[in-house]
Formats: structure tokens, C-alpha cells, sequence
């Protein structure tokens, strides 16, 4: 810890690290609490409603595992018995590709759109709740800052 101490950083330096924690800390308090709603009305996971979100995107084409797994923001653990959990609930539905039939697509099942359509209701309300107590103005400057920071940061994301 002394050597932490020791380091020789300028003011700037300190604010870089001070801005990356608080994005860090944020984010994460953020998405728990988002998991928890999640959890508490649907007894699903962010993963799964990512999943149910990317699918709703392609709709009415299908997506291939891989191109899915690619897109998720929430978690890029195992898609897999995800996927396969979330087939065995009717949420999703998987065929063989016309074009290789060794690649698998996924869709949403009607139950799964049902869902989802609940979950993005939901999920705005809660964004709303938690965010609201900044003013529009600062909202706008905040979201079009941290779209710059996505640019140079080279962060590809579909999603905003």
C-alpha cells in the first residue's frame, strides 16, 4: 500500500482513476439493482432478458448462436445451457440454418415475445425511477458524454 502512496501522479491522473471508479461503481450498482427487479417480478436474470432483447431486434429473422452471443451486453457466460434452459421454457426456439445446417438459429416463441414485451416495460419504468433525479439538462450532457467516451473507446454495442 505504501508503494500506492508513493506514485507519482498529477492531478489529472487522480481524476482519470476517480472518473473510472465512479463509472465502475455506478454501473454495477445499476445493474444489481436492475438483476434484483428483475429477479422479484419475472424470476429472470438480465442475461435472459438481454437474450429475449437481441432476438425481439432480429425479429423476424433468427440469429446464430454465435452472432447472439456476440451482442449480449449482459453476460457472455455460458449461452449455452442459457439457450437450452430458455428452450426447455418455450421462451426461445432454435432450428438449423437453411444455407449450414451445423449452425444453429434462435427465435422467439410467442411466450418468450409475451415476455420480453413485459420485461422492456418494466425495464424502462425501473431505468426511469433510478435515473430520474437528474434534471434533462444534465441527463442529455451525460448521455451525449458518455456516447463520446464509447467512441473513443472503440466499444462496439448495437444497443444505443
Amino acid at each position: 500500500m505504501e508503494k500506492l502512496k508513493n506514485l507519482q501522479m498529477d492531478e489529472m491522473d487522480t481524476t482519470y482513476v476517480k472518473l473510472w471508479l465512479l463509472l465502475a461503481k455506478n454501473s454495477k450498482a445499476i445493474e444489481q439493482e436492475m438483476e434484483a427487479r428483475f429477479h422479484r417480478n419475472f424470476k429472470q436474470s438480465m442475461s435472459r432478458f438481454d437474450v429475449l432483447s437481441q432476438l425481439d431486434r432480429s425479429d423476424p429473422e433468427w440469429l446464430p448462436v454465435g452472432k447472439l452471443a456476440k451482442k449480449l451486453i449482459a453476460s457472455k457466460g455460458n449461452i449455452t445451457r442459457l439457450v437450452d434452459r430458455m428452450i426447455d421454457e418455450g421462451l426461445i426456439d432454435r432450428r438449423s440454418s437453411p444455407e449450414d445446417r451445423r449452425i444453429i438459429h434462435l427465435g422467439l416463441t410467442t411466450k418468450g415475445r409475451e415476455l420480453f414485451v413485459e420485461m422492456a416495460i418494466a425495464h424502462a419504468e425501473w431505468a426511469k425511477s433510478m435515473l430520474d433525479s437528474l434534471d434533462p439538462e444534465h441527463t442529455q450532457q451525460l448521455l451525449a458524454l458518455l456516447n463520446e467516451l464509447k467512441k473513443t473507446l472503440n466499444v462496439s454495442n448495437t444497443n444505443t
